[in-house]
Order: structure tokens, then sequence, then C-alpha cells
């Protein structure tokens, strides 16, 4: 079995060992050694990376039989069976996953000394690290209260004590929530703070974790997703946030403190704009369509009105239709191109009942390559993309067939 050197101290940056086994695959080359300080992918934590013999290690996993793999992206030998292998951790990206998840442990215990609520999930991600937990709901202000207090915990600057117990002992530990192994039970001290079984690497003393920042909520599953940063990312993450405060608040010329109020009056302004700009367009195509009532051609009594557009919302066109079924023995195709082909309303007045709204915008679908309906007064559908000769074609030829029957 792979000596786990990371077991003992977390923060062994640099190793030696002997090489057991290596087997070339599509992935690259799979080397197990006799020891190893390379922290496996498990419990919610992601693998170490760093290098064996100067070679970039890109996975670390454990198998089924408990041994601890290395992948090193290459096919070229380590050496003979019981060379000596030197390793080095990536210390930064160790020493961030031990900040992020000895702090999630004090998250943890926090939230069951605030709220009773379990951790029934945990994930370190590349960027950020969440917590689920069996909470119903929370605000907010109480998650601001329960980072204060875990906060003040990591700045007593707490001692972490990590050992294997024996089975004897376990019954008289006070875990914080049952072992997910009956064996080899690992269990991690925080002061008084809480007690955790757990076979991660962690910090020597929670004043190593900086800083426990949560930086977001929601529901998920019927409890509560809580996302949060711990040590350097929490000083990313706060740098982040500021330089986007700051250049807002020099986009909009007031102070950072202003920043919220001033994006409210610009939400409000941007609304009253959109409802004049709404106004506007509504008069623009009235007139628009008075100007194409005006100039329309008559057949068998009938004014025909079709026409194309392939710059505006179909709504417009939408529109103009239903202002234009008020003039009197009116019938009309309008067309609308866009991105993702040709939108069509046809409609006629109410003094025509003989037309049929439907059927006229069928017959131009049916034309165009596509399909729609409605009643008789008006109908919509749509159809590929087509050339605006193309359809002004098919909108003047099923016009003129339903007016002149």
């Amino acid at each position: 079995m792979t000596e786990r050197l990371y077991y003992e101290d977390s923060k062994l940056r640099e190793f030696t060992a002997s090489l057991v086994e290596q087997r070339a695959g599509e992935r690259g080359l799979a080397v197990r050694l006799d020891r190893t300080a390379f922290y496996p992918t498990s419990g919610g934590q992601p693998h170490d990376t760093g290098t064996l013999n100067g070679h970039v290690v890109s996975d670390v996993w454990v198998d089924e039989g408990g041994e601890v793999w290395h992948l090193l992206p290459q096919t070229d030998s380590l050496g003979e069976i019981g060379a000596a292998v030197r390793g080095e951790i990536d210390w930064a990206r160790r020493f961030d996953h031990m900040q992020q998840h000895s702090g999630q442990h004090m998250l943890s215990a926090a939230f069951v000394k605030s709220h009773r609520a379990k951790t029934i999930g945990f994930h370190l991600g590349a960027d950020y690290s969440t917590i689920d937990l069996e909470l119903p709901h929370l605000s907010w202000e109480a998650a601001a209260q329960v980072e204060d207090a875990v906060n003040q915990a990591v700045w007593e600057d707490l001692p972490l004590t990590v050992r294997f117990v024996t089975p004897e002992e376990l019954p008289h530990i006070p875990l914080r929530k049952p072992p997910q192994v009956k064996e080899h039970v690992r269990v991690v001290w925080i002061g008084e703070y809480d007690v955790t079984a757990c076979g991660g690497t962690h910090v020597s003393r929670t004043g190593e974790i900086g800083l426990i920042k949560i930086t977001g909520l929601e529901h998920y599953k019927g409890g509560m997703r809580v996302t949060f940063h711990c040590g350097i990312r929490a000083l990313r993450h706060y740098r982040t946030t500021h330089q986007l405060l700051r250049q807002a608040s020099q986009s909009l010329s007031v102070g950072a403190a202003e920043v919220p109020q001033a994006v409210a009056r610009l939400q409000a302004d941007l609304k009253r704009t959109g409802r004049e700009l709404h106004k506007l367009q509504a008069e623009l195509a009235q007139v628009e369509a008075e100007r194409l009532w005006e100039s329309a051609s008559e057949i068998a009594g009938k004014r025909v009105l079709y026409a194309h557009w392939a710059d505006r919302p179909f709504a417009v066109a939408r529109g103009m239709a239903s202002y234009l079924q008020g003039k009197p023995r009116t019938a009309l195709c309008f067309a609308v191109t866009e991105a993702k082909g040709t939108k069509l309303v046809c409609a006629r007045s109410n003094d025509l009942p003989e037309l049929n709204a439907a059927v006229i915008l069928r017959d131009v679908a049916a034309t165009l390559g596509g399909r729609g309906g409605g009643s008789p007064a008006m109908a919509q559908g749509g159809a590929g993309p087509h050339a605006a000769a193309e359809i002004l074609v098919a909108l003047q030829q099923s016009l003129r067939r339903a007016t002149e029957s």
C-alpha cells in the first residue's frame, strides 16, 4: 500500500520515493511509488499537481485497491523499477487547498453552532468552494452573523491536531458527523471548535486560513448552497470586487458608496425612456400604417396592403395590422425577416366577412415553405429565410387570389 506522506505532514513540499510500477496509456504515463506526498482527488478536495523527476504531474488518483497513481502526460519511462524518484508539490495549489478545506470545516461547524444545520455536501472548485446545508432558508443577514463568528474563531489562531484514531477511541470522540470509513479513521481537531473525520490536507493553525468570506447563497435541492472563499481566494475576490466597484464609481462619476443609488437612477431613467420610446414607435407605426393604407391599390372594391421589413420587430408589424383592421374594406399581409427566418401576419377588416385571414396566411406560408394559422380576422405564421422580392411576390399573389375570388 502506498505510504501517504501528506497524512503526517501536509506542508511537505519535496520527497524521495522508489518507483514501484509504471504504465503507458492514452493519457500518458501512470506511475505508482512506494510513498508519495501528492494528495489524490478524494473527499471533495482536488488532487495536487507538481513534478516527478522534473516531469509534470497532471492527475493523481486512488485505484480500487487503495494505491495512489500519478499521471504524467508523456510515455517515456521514469527508469527501472526500484529507481529513485524525486517529487515536488506545487505548493501554491496545495496551500490554497489547505486554506479552503480547513476553512470549510470551520464554516460547517459554525452553521451547526448557529443554526443546527448539517453540511451534506462539499465541493472545492478551482475558483470557489461550496457547502450544501440541511437548511430551508438562509438570509444574507444571518449569513453575515455566521461569517463574523467563524472569522473570530479563525483569528484566535486555534491549533489543528490531526491523527488516526483507534476503534476503541472512536466512540468517545465527539465528531460533528459520522465518519465515511470504518477503518483507519483520521480525525481533525480544530482546538475545541470542531472535531471531524477527514483524510484531506489542512493548515497547522487557523490563523493560516486568514479570512473566510461567504459570497453566494442559493436554494439547492430543498436546502441552501453556500459559496465561500478562504485565504488567498478571499483576498483575490475582494481585489476583483473592489476593482469593479471602482470602475463603476468612475463611470458614474459618484463615490463608491453612491453607486447603488446611481444605478437605481439609471434604471428608472431607462424605464422611463423605454416607455417614451415605445409610445413614439407606436405613433410612428400608426403614421406609417395610414400612409400604406392611403397608397394601397384596390381590388374588387377592397383595399389590399402588403409589405416586408427587415429592420423592425415583428410586434410592430403585428400592431400595424391590428390598427388597420379598423379601416373599411381592408385586407393585408405583412412580413418581417428575422435571424431565424420570416414571420408573417395577415388580417382583414370586420366588414369583409367573406375573406378568411387564416386561409390567406396558410396560402402565403405554403408558398414560402412555412406554416401558420389563426382566426378569420387575423392569423400569423412563419417560414424559412427568403429574399425580400420572393416574399413580396408571395404576399401579393395570395392577397390577389383571395380578393378576386
